[in-house]
Protein backbone atom coordinates (compact mmCIF):
# COMPACT_ATOMS: atom_id res chain seq x y z
CA UNK A 1 0.00 0.00 0.00
CA UNK A 2 2.89 2.35 0.90
CA UNK A 3 4.62 1.63 -2.40
CA UNK A 4 1.44 2.32 -4.32
CA UNK A 5 1.01 5.60 -2.45
CA UNK A 6 4.55 6.73 -3.32
CA UNK A 7 3.98 5.78 -6.95
CA UNK A 8 0.85 7.93 -7.02
CA UNK A 9 2.85 10.86 -5.52
CA UNK A 10 5.55 10.48 -8.18
CA UNK A 11 2.95 10.37 -10.97
CA UNK A 12 1.23 13.43 -9.52
CA UNK A 13 4.52 15.35 -9.46
CA UNK A 14 5.18 14.36 -13.07
CA UNK A 15 1.71 15.51 -14.12
CA UNK A 16 2.23 18.84 -12.31
CA UNK A 17 5.51 19.31 -14.15
CA UNK A 18 3.80 18.45 -17.43
CA UNK A 19 1.05 21.00 -16.74
CA UNK A 20 3.67 23.72 -16.26
CA UNK A 21 4.74 23.42 -19.89
CA UNK A 22 1.48 22.39 -21.54
CA UNK A 23 -1.56 23.92 -19.91
CA UNK A 24 0.53 26.95 -18.77
CA UNK A 25 2.96 27.62 -21.68
CA UNK A 26 6.19 29.55 -21.30
CA UNK A 27 4.73 32.81 -22.60
CA UNK A 28 2.35 35.53 -21.38
CA UNK A 29 -0.78 33.53 -22.17
CA UNK A 30 -2.66 33.33 -18.86
CA UNK A 31 -5.38 35.74 -17.81
CA UNK A 32 -3.10 37.73 -15.47
CA UNK A 33 -0.07 39.92 -16.12
CA UNK A 34 3.46 38.67 -16.53
CA UNK A 35 4.26 40.00 -13.06
CA UNK A 36 1.45 37.83 -11.64
CA UNK A 37 2.80 34.80 -13.50
CA UNK A 38 6.32 35.45 -12.22
CA UNK A 39 5.07 35.77 -8.64
CA UNK A 40 3.14 32.51 -8.98
CA UNK A 41 6.19 30.72 -10.39
CA UNK A 42 8.37 31.94 -7.52
CA UNK A 43 5.75 30.75 -5.04
CA UNK A 44 5.62 27.33 -6.68
CA UNK A 45 9.43 27.17 -6.67
CA UNK A 46 9.55 27.93 -2.95
CA UNK A 47 6.98 25.24 -2.22
CA UNK A 48 8.90 22.81 -4.42
CA UNK A 49 12.16 23.57 -2.58
CA UNK A 50 10.48 22.70 0.73
CA UNK A 51 9.13 19.49 -0.76
CA UNK A 52 12.64 18.64 -2.02
CA UNK A 53 14.08 19.14 1.47
CA UNK A 54 11.35 16.90 2.93
CA UNK A 55 12.03 14.32 0.22
CA UNK A 56 15.77 14.41 0.99
CA UNK A 57 15.08 13.89 4.70
CA UNK A 58 12.81 10.98 3.92
CA UNK A 59 15.45 9.51 1.59
CA UNK A 60 18.11 9.75 4.33
CA UNK A 61 15.71 8.22 6.84
CA UNK A 62 15.02 5.23 4.60
CA UNK A 63 18.74 4.95 3.74
CA UNK A 64 19.51 4.72 7.47
CA UNK A 65 16.83 2.06 7.87
CA UNK A 66 18.21 0.08 4.94
CA UNK A 67 21.75 0.20 6.38
CA UNK A 68 20.46 -0.88 9.79
CA UNK A 69 18.48 -3.82 8.39
CA UNK A 70 21.42 -4.83 6.18
CA UNK A 71 23.56 -4.98 9.34
CA UNK A 72 20.93 -7.15 11.03
CA UNK A 73 20.84 -9.44 7.99
CA UNK A 74 24.63 -9.83 7.96
CA UNK A 75 24.58 -10.64 11.68
CA UNK A 76 21.78 -13.17 11.07
CA UNK A 77 23.74 -14.79 8.25
CA UNK A 78 26.87 -15.04 10.44
CA UNK A 79 24.81 -16.63 13.22
CA UNK A 80 23.22 -19.08 10.78
CA UNK A 81 26.63 -19.97 9.34
CA UNK A 82 28.04 -20.64 12.83
CA UNK A 83 25.05 -22.81 13.75
CA UNK A 84 25.35 -24.82 10.53
CA UNK A 85 29.08 -25.29 11.19
CA UNK A 86 28.40 -26.48 14.74
CA UNK A 87 25.63 -28.77 13.50
CA UNK A 88 27.96 -30.32 10.92
CA UNK A 89 30.59 -30.91 13.65
CA UNK A 90 28.02 -32.56 15.93
CA UNK A 91 26.79 -34.81 13.12
CA UNK A 92 30.39 -35.79 12.36
CA UNK A 93 31.00 -36.56 16.06
CA UNK A 94 27.82 -38.63 16.22
CA UNK A 95 29.04 -40.67 13.25
CA UNK A 96 32.39 -41.26 14.98
CA UNK A 97 30.69 -42.17 18.26
CA UNK A 98 28.39 -44.61 16.45
CA UNK A 99 31.44 -46.30 14.90
CA UNK A 100 33.18 -46.48 18.31
CA UNK A 101 30.04 -47.99 19.87
CA UNK A 102 29.83 -50.62 17.12
CA UNK A 103 33.49 -51.49 17.66
CA UNK A 104 32.98 -51.86 21.43
CA UNK A 105 29.88 -53.99 20.90
CA UNK A 106 31.89 -56.32 18.65
CA UNK A 107 34.67 -56.47 21.22
CA UNK A 108 32.13 -57.32 23.94
CA UNK A 109 30.72 -60.14 21.80
CA UNK A 110 34.22 -61.59 21.39
CA UNK A 111 34.94 -61.27 25.15
CA UNK A 112 31.63 -62.90 26.03
CA UNK A 113 32.39 -65.71 23.64
CA UNK A 114 35.85 -66.21 25.17
CA UNK A 115 34.39 -66.05 28.70
CA UNK A 116 31.78 -68.62 27.78
CA UNK A 117 34.50 -70.94 26.44
CA UNK A 118 36.64 -70.57 29.59
CA UNK A 119 33.60 -71.02 31.84
CA UNK A 120 32.69 -74.18 29.97
CA UNK A 121 36.19 -75.55 30.55
CA UNK A 122 35.92 -74.70 34.25
CA UNK A 123 32.50 -76.34 34.48
CA UNK A 124 33.84 -79.49 32.87
CA UNK A 125 36.71 -79.66 35.35
CA UNK A 126 34.45 -79.15 38.34
CA UNK A 127 32.11 -81.81 37.03
CA UNK A 128 35.03 -84.20 36.56
CA UNK A 129 36.21 -83.61 40.12
CA UNK A 130 32.73 -84.26 41.39
CA UNK A 131 32.46 -87.52 39.40
CA UNK A 132 35.79 -88.68 40.82
CA UNK A 133 34.21 -88.66 44.28
CA UNK A 134 35.68 -85.60 45.91
CA UNK A 135 33.11 -85.06 48.66
CA UNK A 136 34.45 -81.63 49.62
CA UNK A 137 33.68 -80.16 46.23
CA UNK A 138 29.96 -79.84 47.05
CA UNK A 139 30.67 -77.84 50.15
CA UNK A 140 33.00 -75.61 48.17
CA UNK A 141 30.44 -75.02 45.40
CA UNK A 142 27.39 -74.38 47.59
CA UNK A 143 29.13 -72.35 50.26
CA UNK A 144 30.93 -69.99 47.85
CA UNK A 145 29.41 -66.49 48.00
CA UNK A 146 30.65 -65.50 44.54
CA UNK A 147 32.31 -66.81 41.47
CA UNK A 148 35.56 -65.21 42.55
CA UNK A 149 35.37 -66.93 45.95
CA UNK A 150 34.68 -70.25 44.21
CA UNK A 151 37.76 -69.83 42.04
CA UNK A 152 39.88 -68.96 45.05
CA UNK A 153 38.73 -71.99 47.03
CA UNK A 154 39.18 -74.32 44.11
CA UNK A 155 42.67 -72.97 43.67
CA UNK A 156 43.44 -73.54 47.35
CA UNK A 157 42.25 -77.08 46.95
CA UNK A 158 44.62 -77.42 43.96
CA UNK A 159 41.58 -78.38 41.90
CA UNK A 160 42.04 -75.57 39.30
CA UNK A 161 45.06 -74.68 37.28
CA UNK A 162 46.64 -71.28 37.97
CA UNK A 163 46.54 -70.39 34.30
CA UNK A 164 42.78 -70.99 34.10
CA UNK A 165 42.14 -68.73 37.05
CA UNK A 166 44.22 -65.90 35.63
CA UNK A 167 42.62 -66.12 32.20
CA UNK A 168 39.06 -66.11 33.60
CA UNK A 169 39.85 -63.11 35.84
CA UNK A 170 41.36 -61.20 32.92
CA UNK A 171 38.34 -61.91 30.74
CA UNK A 172 36.00 -60.74 33.49
CA UNK A 173 38.00 -57.55 33.97
CA UNK A 174 38.03 -56.93 30.23
CA UNK A 175 34.28 -57.51 30.02
CA UNK A 176 33.59 -55.08 32.86
CA UNK A 177 35.85 -52.46 31.28
CA UNK A 178 34.19 -52.91 27.89
CA UNK A 179 30.73 -52.60 29.41
CA UNK A 180 31.82 -49.39 31.14
CA UNK A 181 33.22 -47.92 27.91
CA UNK A 182 30.11 -48.99 26.02
CA UNK A 183 27.90 -47.26 28.58
CA UNK A 184 30.01 -44.11 28.32
CA UNK A 185 29.75 -44.14 24.53
CA UNK A 186 25.96 -44.59 24.69
CA UNK A 187 25.64 -41.67 27.12
CA UNK A 188 27.85 -39.52 24.87
CA UNK A 189 25.78 -40.50 21.84
CA UNK A 190 22.59 -39.54 23.69
CA UNK A 191 24.04 -36.12 24.61
CA UNK A 192 25.20 -35.58 21.04
CA UNK A 193 21.74 -36.44 19.66
CA UNK A 194 20.17 -33.99 22.10
CA UNK A 195 22.70 -31.35 21.04
CA UNK A 196 21.93 -32.09 17.38
CA UNK A 197 18.18 -31.71 17.98
CA UNK A 198 18.69 -28.38 19.77
CA UNK A 199 21.00 -27.10 17.03
CA UNK A 200 18.52 -28.11 14.32
CA UNK A 201 15.84 -26.08 16.11
CA UNK A 202 18.19 -23.11 16.36
CA UNK A 203 19.09 -23.42 12.67
CA UNK A 204 15.38 -23.45 11.73
CA UNK A 205 14.74 -20.37 13.88
CA UNK A 206 17.79 -18.61 12.39
CA UNK A 207 16.61 -19.37 8.84
CA UNK A 208 13.15 -18.01 9.66
CA UNK A 209 14.74 -14.88 11.13
CA UNK A 210 16.93 -14.45 8.06
CA UNK A 211 13.88 -14.77 5.77
CA UNK A 212 11.96 -12.25 7.88
CA UNK A 213 14.84 -9.74 7.84
CA UNK A 214 15.28 -10.22 4.07
CA UNK A 215 11.61 -9.34 3.58
CA UNK A 216 11.98 -6.22 5.72
CA UNK A 217 15.11 -5.25 3.77
CA UNK A 218 13.29 -5.58 0.43
CA UNK A 219 10.48 -3.38 1.77
CA UNK A 220 12.91 -0.73 3.03
CA UNK A 221 14.81 -0.74 -0.27
CA UNK A 222 11.52 -0.27 -2.12
CA UNK A 223 10.64 2.68 0.11
CA UNK A 224 14.12 4.15 -0.45
CA UNK A 225 13.73 3.76 -4.21
CA UNK A 226 10.35 5.50 -4.11
CA UNK A 227 11.79 8.32 -1.98
CA UNK A 228 14.63 8.82 -4.49
CA UNK A 229 12.12 8.88 -7.36
CA UNK A 230 10.03 11.50 -5.54
CA UNK A 231 13.10 13.62 -4.84
CA UNK A 232 14.34 13.41 -8.45
CA UNK A 233 10.88 14.26 -9.80
CA UNK A 234 10.71 17.31 -7.54
CA UNK A 235 14.22 18.41 -8.55
CA UNK A 236 13.20 18.09 -12.22
CA UNK A 237 10.08 20.10 -11.48
CA UNK A 238 12.17 22.81 -9.80
CA UNK A 239 14.44 22.97 -12.86
CA UNK A 240 11.40 23.35 -15.12
CA UNK A 241 10.02 26.13 -12.92
CA UNK A 242 13.39 27.86 -13.03
CA UNK A 243 13.40 27.66 -16.83
CA UNK A 244 9.90 29.11 -16.94
CA UNK A 245 10.88 31.83 -14.45
CA UNK A 246 13.88 32.80 -16.60
CA UNK A 247 11.73 32.88 -19.72
CA UNK A 248 9.10 35.14 -18.13
CA UNK A 249 11.82 37.42 -16.75
CA UNK A 250 13.39 37.61 -20.20
CA UNK A 251 10.07 38.61 -21.72
CA UNK A 252 9.53 41.21 -18.98
CA UNK A 253 12.95 42.68 -19.74
CA UNK A 254 12.02 42.83 -23.41
CA UNK A 255 8.84 44.73 -22.61
CA UNK A 256 10.80 47.64 -21.12
CA UNK A 257 11.98 49.13 -24.40
CA UNK A 258 10.37 50.73 -27.47
CA UNK A 259 6.99 52.35 -27.95
CA UNK A 260 3.63 50.85 -28.86
CA UNK A 261 2.73 50.81 -32.58
CA UNK A 262 0.64 53.66 -33.94
CA UNK A 263 -2.58 52.97 -35.84
CA UNK A 264 -4.31 49.70 -36.57
CA UNK A 265 -2.66 46.28 -36.71
CA UNK A 266 -2.71 44.30 -39.93
CA UNK A 267 -4.93 41.21 -40.06
CA UNK A 268 -2.58 38.27 -39.39
CA UNK A 269 -4.13 35.92 -41.98
CA UNK A 270 -6.96 35.65 -44.44
CA UNK A 271 -9.63 33.61 -42.70
CA UNK A 272 -13.07 33.57 -41.15
CA UNK A 273 -13.60 34.75 -37.58
CA UNK A 274 -15.00 31.69 -35.75
CA UNK A 275 -14.48 32.58 -32.09
CA UNK A 276 -14.17 35.94 -30.34
CA UNK A 277 -12.47 37.30 -27.24
CA UNK A 278 -13.86 36.59 -23.74
CA UNK A 279 -15.73 33.79 -21.98
CA UNK A 280 -16.94 30.93 -24.16
CA UNK A 281 -17.73 27.22 -24.06
CA UNK A 282 -14.48 25.36 -24.69
CA UNK A 283 -14.77 23.34 -27.95
CA UNK A 284 -12.70 20.42 -26.58
CA UNK A 285 -13.03 20.32 -22.79
CA UNK A 286 -16.48 21.86 -22.48
CA UNK A 287 -17.50 24.30 -19.76
CA UNK A 288 -17.13 28.06 -19.80
CA UNK A 289 -13.55 29.29 -20.12
CA UNK A 290 -11.85 32.58 -20.89
CA UNK A 291 -10.68 32.86 -24.50
CA UNK A 292 -7.70 35.22 -24.53
CA UNK A 293 -7.77 35.92 -28.28
CA UNK A 294 -9.70 35.37 -31.50
CA UNK A 295 -9.75 32.36 -33.84
CA UNK A 296 -9.47 32.77 -37.62
CA UNK A 297 -10.32 29.61 -39.57
CA UNK A 298 -8.26 29.03 -42.71
CA UNK A 299 -6.90 26.07 -44.69
CA UNK A 300 -3.70 24.45 -43.43
CA UNK A 301 -0.65 26.11 -44.93
CA UNK A 302 -2.27 29.54 -45.29
CA UNK A 303 0.47 32.17 -44.65
CA UNK A 304 0.46 34.06 -41.34
CA UNK A 305 1.94 37.55 -41.30
CA UNK A 306 3.24 39.86 -38.56
CA UNK A 307 0.48 42.28 -37.49
CA UNK A 308 3.23 44.90 -37.03
CA UNK A 309 7.01 45.11 -36.97
CA UNK A 310 8.97 43.91 -33.96
CA UNK A 311 11.22 41.22 -32.41
CA UNK A 312 10.34 37.53 -32.25
CA UNK A 313 10.64 36.77 -28.54
CA UNK A 314 9.41 33.19 -28.83
CA UNK A 315 9.11 30.65 -31.64
CA UNK A 316 8.52 27.20 -30.15
CA UNK A 317 6.00 24.49 -29.29
CA UNK A 318 3.85 25.63 -26.35
CA UNK A 319 1.66 22.78 -25.12
CA UNK A 320 -2.00 23.25 -26.02
CA UNK A 321 -1.10 26.20 -28.28
CA UNK A 322 1.09 24.00 -30.48
CA UNK A 323 3.72 25.77 -32.59
CA UNK A 324 3.44 29.45 -31.66
CA UNK A 325 5.19 32.81 -32.07
CA UNK A 326 5.32 35.85 -29.77
CA UNK A 327 6.30 39.18 -31.33
CA UNK A 328 7.15 42.25 -29.22
CA UNK A 329 6.35 45.54 -30.92
CA UNK A 330 7.52 47.99 -28.20
CA UNK A 331 5.91 49.93 -25.34
CA UNK A 332 4.79 46.70 -23.65
CA UNK A 333 2.74 45.79 -26.75
CA UNK A 334 2.94 42.20 -28.12
CA UNK A 335 1.02 39.84 -30.42
CA UNK A 336 0.78 36.05 -30.19
CA UNK A 337 0.12 33.51 -32.99
CA UNK A 338 -0.75 29.85 -32.20
CA UNK A 339 -1.62 26.40 -33.72
CA UNK A 340 0.81 26.99 -36.61
CA UNK A 341 1.95 24.18 -38.87
CA UNK A 342 5.43 25.66 -39.23
CA UNK A 343 7.67 28.72 -38.82
CA UNK A 344 9.09 31.13 -41.36
CA UNK A 345 11.13 33.08 -38.76
CA UNK A 346 13.11 32.25 -35.62
CA UNK A 347 13.47 33.52 -32.06
CA UNK A 348 15.44 36.80 -31.77
CA UNK A 349 14.74 37.76 -35.38
CA UNK A 350 13.43 41.23 -36.24
CA UNK A 351 10.37 41.17 -38.55
CA UNK A 352 8.54 43.82 -40.56
CA UNK A 353 4.83 44.53 -40.67
CA UNK A 354 3.17 42.13 -43.13
CA UNK A 355 6.15 39.74 -43.23
CA UNK A 356 5.26 36.01 -43.37
CA UNK A 357 6.18 34.45 -40.06
CA UNK A 358 4.50 31.02 -40.34
CA UNK A 359 1.56 28.97 -41.62
CA UNK A 360 -1.90 27.98 -40.40
CA UNK A 361 -2.09 24.47 -38.88
CA UNK A 362 -3.72 22.25 -36.28
CA UNK A 363 -0.92 21.74 -33.75
CA UNK A 364 -1.84 21.72 -30.05
CA UNK A 365 -5.48 21.46 -28.97
CA UNK A 366 -7.65 22.26 -31.96
CA UNK A 367 -10.79 21.04 -33.71
CA UNK A 368 -9.53 22.10 -37.14
CA UNK A 369 -7.01 24.32 -38.95
CA UNK A 370 -7.11 27.91 -37.70
CA UNK A 371 -4.98 30.73 -36.26
CA UNK A 372 -5.36 31.70 -32.61
CA UNK A 373 -4.35 35.40 -32.42
CA UNK A 374 -3.80 37.48 -29.29
CA UNK A 375 -2.92 41.07 -28.39
CA UNK A 376 -1.07 41.63 -25.11
CA UNK A 377 -0.22 44.86 -23.31
CA UNK A 378 2.32 44.32 -20.50
CA UNK A 379 1.34 40.66 -20.57
CA UNK A 380 -2.41 41.25 -20.07
CA UNK A 381 -4.77 39.98 -22.78
CA UNK A 382 -6.74 42.57 -24.76
CA UNK A 383 -9.51 42.17 -27.32
CA UNK A 384 -7.67 42.01 -30.69
CA UNK A 385 -10.70 43.40 -32.53
CA UNK A 386 -10.05 46.72 -30.80
CA UNK A 387 -6.66 46.97 -32.55
CA UNK A 388 -7.35 45.52 -36.00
Amino acid sequence: MKKRSNLIVAISIFICALIIFTIIPVSPLSGGSLEDQLEQIKKEKEETKKKIEDAKKKEQEYLGQVNKVEGQLLSSLDQLNDLNTNLADVKSNIDKTTIDLAIKENELLEINKELDEKSAILNNRVAAIYKNGNTNILDVIFKAQSFTELLSKLKLMNLLADQDTVIIEEIKDKKNATLSVQQSIMELQKKQNEQKTNLEKLVTQAEQKKTEISGILDEKKSLLSDAKADKNALIAMEAQLTAKENEVQRILESLRYGSAPNGRLQWPTSGKLTSGFGNRRHPIFGGTRFHSGIDLAAPSGTPIIAADGGEVLQASYSGGYGYSILIYHGGGFATFYAHMSGFAVGQGQMVKRGQVIGYVGTTGWTTGPHLHFEVRINGAAQNPLGYL
